[in-house]
């Protein structure tokens, strides 16, 4: 007997005998299926922090290109970076490859831009989206670049307690 074989017949113990018309394999499989969506269900719901905003870039595409206007509506990536509108937001991500997500409309309350990746031992907290107290903005925005924008700023100060 295989170590699978022994591995199914002791996951269908528990199931009284007779109940089941399908073969052990779709069992397994159907099994599998289940767990699957589930984990991609939950990795979904974990990535997407609340207020996270996909923008539609397909609306300034002309020809495969993005032209954009001079027109000042500020909005927040989740870059911590401040652009202009969402059509150079768009120009943005089609000339990098970049897979960059709205944040809020508006500037941005912390800029990442410029920042250094050698930091002061100042202590101005930060408290990040994954309930870390940063000790400055240098620190929080070494992070930010180091999870590639998928951490963004909860609050300034201290995060609350659970």
């Amino acid at each position: 007997m295989h170590l699978e074989d022994r591995f199914l017949s002791l996951s269908l113990d528990f199931l009284p005998q007779g109940s089941i018309s399908l073969p052990p394999s779709l069992i397994t499989m159907k099994n599998i299926t289940v767990f699957a969506i589930i984990a991609l269900a939950a990795t979904t719901w974990a990535a997407s922090p609340p207020g996270i905003k996909e923008v539609d870039c397909s609306k300034y595409n002309r020809n495969g290109m993005i032209v954009c206007s001079r027109e000042r509506n500020p909005m927040c990536g989740i870059d911590h970076q401040t652009y202009s509108n969402e059509c150079m937001f768009c120009q943005l991500n089609q000339n990098k490859g970049f897979q960059l997500r709205k944040l809020h409309d508006g500037e941005c309350d912390i800029e990442c831009r410029d920042y250094s990746v050698f930091c002061t031992m100042e202590y101005v907290a930060h408290c990040g989206s994954d309930g870390e107290v940063y000790p400055n903005k240098c620190s929080f925005c070494n992070a930010v670049v180091k999870r590639r924008g998928t951490l963004f700023l909860a609050k300034h100060g201290e995060c609350e307690s659970p």
